[in-house]
Parts: C-alpha cells; sequence; structure tokens
C-alpha cells in the first residue's frame, strides 16, 4: 500500500467523523450578543419545531440563560454555541446575560416567544 495517499486519507476520516452533525431538519437561528443587547430582541418559533440557536459575542464573554427552560450557556467572542431550544410548551420565555459584562448587563435581555 501507498502510505503517502492513506496517511492523508486517515487524517480526512478522522476530521470529518469528530465534526459536529448538524440535524438537517431543525431550523438554525442566529442570535448575537453584544455590550448591552441581545439581537434579536424578540425570537419566535412554532410550538414542536426543531429549533437550533447559534449563539456568539461580538465583543466579551456573555451568558445566554433561559430561567424557565433550563438554558444557562457561556458564549465566547468566535466560539458560537449551538443550543436546542426545547419548543413544546408555548408561552414567553426570558433571555437574559448571565455574565456580568459590564454597566448596562442588566438592561441586556431578550424573548423567546412559542407560538
Amino acid at each position: 500500500m501507498n502510505f503517502r495517499i492513506l496517511a492523508p486519507l486517515c487524517v480526512a476520516l478522522a476530521v470529518c467523523s469528530c465534526a459536529k452533525k448538524q440535524d438537517p431538519a431543525a431550523v438554525h437561528l442566529q442570535v448575537t450578543m453584544r455590550k448591552f443587547a441581545i439581537e434579536p430582541a424578540v425570537i419566535h418559533v412554532k410550538q414542536g419545531e426543531k429549533v437550533v440557536l447559534d449563539v456568539s459575542s461580538k465583543d466579551v464573554k456573555h451568558g445566554f440563560e433561559v430561567e424557565d427552560l433550563g438554558i444557562n450557556e457561556p458564549i465566547r467572542p468566535g466560539k458560537p454555541a449551538e443550543i436546542a431550544l426545547d419548543t413544546s410548551k408555548k408561552g414567553e420565555f426570558r433571555v437574559a446575560c448571565s455574565i456580568v459584562c459590564g454597566p448596562g448587563h442588566e438592561d441586556m435581555t431578550a424573548k423567546i416567544v412559542v407560538e
């Protein structure tokens, strides 16, 4: 066997098998956190829909917290987080930054509306 061909092939297969596998049936929504806002401020989803929030930070470390849904995920600049959203019950759910990020931190909120 030619090891010059086999070695790169093995590396490529190992990298592919470790990569995150996204659920093709899920709706991916982009959420951006920055001092002192969460965008979009209102996230509308349908009850029972598979939803993944792709949450990123534009500046410093933040925390994406939805207490009523049991979510509290650290969000680091340059390292977006994929957060699966529980859409099994209708309602409005408060989103807040759970890591103090400056003097406007307490106003850094949004909401998720499951319809």
